[in-house]
């Protein structure tokens, strides 16, 4: 943390460099939005040994219309961690490299500047909190939330980069993006979260939001082969499930997590099921799925009956 006073002229003096004479380890966060300019959201962590008091400015070059900057005063020498707050507006999508200067040493950190913020973050180590209302229960008892983490690595698949988000439910979740604004998931046709099959025969890709879409824009999915009963109270049997989605609401506003959201589009899904041997699907559940822009899916809810549903809610989230 910078301290700014008058406590006299004389200079800090320090180093980025570890003990091994490497650039010690620096965490950027915030989203980098062409045409967006900079808020307290956009900074950068960087480690600084001082071994001496005094004054200090440590910044960085300007690159793509974005620099970075702290200025202070070391009362006490020592390691610590500086907050370099980023200023400017990002001029094009594209990733960019800065170099960190303090004291005639040199290190790097980087940015990767988006068109325009969507509705998937895939930037790894990307944090998210559910709650479940009312809460689920399980072998180990209620179940009240879990948290999603977006690993660094992706999968190619048809064309596709499918991001992997890794539950503290240990189990992971697949989604990707186009340039036309279409998301996509690989794996069952239900909620998202929310399992309400009892067993299913391998995951199929579909697309669960088009962002550029008016409302009442509707489309399917595939079908896929699964155990369906149990989570409906219902005898369980074998049959092809799909889903049906339609665009409820674009342009919304939400409170969510004590802050309000604009820009949400609200998804309706509709599951259908048709049991083996038998002539037509039967909607067997109703419910809608809420995304904000650079949040993703904020909230959705599964109709169970006239007076009862089934949330998840985002408590929380961290988007690097």
């Amino acid at each position: 943390m910078s301290v700014e006073n008058n406590m006299g002229g004389a200079k800090a003096e320090g180093t980025l460099l570890d003990s091994m004479g490497n650039c010690q380890s620096a965490i950027v966060r915030g989203s980098y939005v062409m045409d967006s300019t900079m808020t307290d959201s956009n900074y950068a962590i960087i480690n600084v040994n001082f071994t001496g008091t005094g004054k200090y400015v440590i910044s960085t070059d300007t690159v793509n219309g974005v620099w970075f900057i702290d200025s202070g005063y070391v009362q006490v020498a020592g390691a610590t961690s500086i907050k370099l707050k980023a200023y400017g507006t990002p001029i094009l999508p594209i990733a960019s490299n800065y170099l960190v200067q303090f004291n005639g040493q040199f290190c790097s950190i980087s940015t990767s500047t988006i068109a325009e913020l969507d509705y998937l973050p895939t930037n790894a180590g990307s944090t998210w909190t559910y709650q479940y209302l009312p809460s689920l229960i399980g072998n180990a008892g209620p179940l009240d939330s879990f948290k999603i983490t977006t690993l660094a690595q992706y999968i190619p698949y048809n064309s596709k980069n499918y991001y992997q988000y890794a539950t503290s439910l240990a189990d992971t979740f697949y989604f990707a993006k186009d340039a036309a604004g279409t998301y996509y998931e690989f794996g069952t046709v239900d909620f998202d979260y929310t399992s309400i099959f009892d067993d299913i025969g391998g995951f199929i890709e579909y697309p669960y939001l088009k962002d550029k879409s008016p409302v009442g824009t509707t489309w399917e999915s595939g079908e896929m082969d699964v155990l369906f009963g149990s989570f409906i109270g219902a005898t369980v049997k074998p049959g092809v499930a799909k889903t049906v989605f339609t665009i409820a609401g674009v342009n919304q506003t939400m409170n969510i997590a004590g802050k309000t959201l604009s820009n949400v589009i609200t998804v309706k899904r509709e599951i259908y099921f048709k049991e083996t041997g038998g002539i037509g699907f039967t909607k067997v559940l109703v419910g809608t799925a809420s995304y904000a822009k650079g949040i993703g899916m904020v909230d959705q809810n599964i109709v169970l009956s006239a007076t009862d549903s089934q949330s998840v809610t985002a408590t929380n989230w961290k988007i690097n």
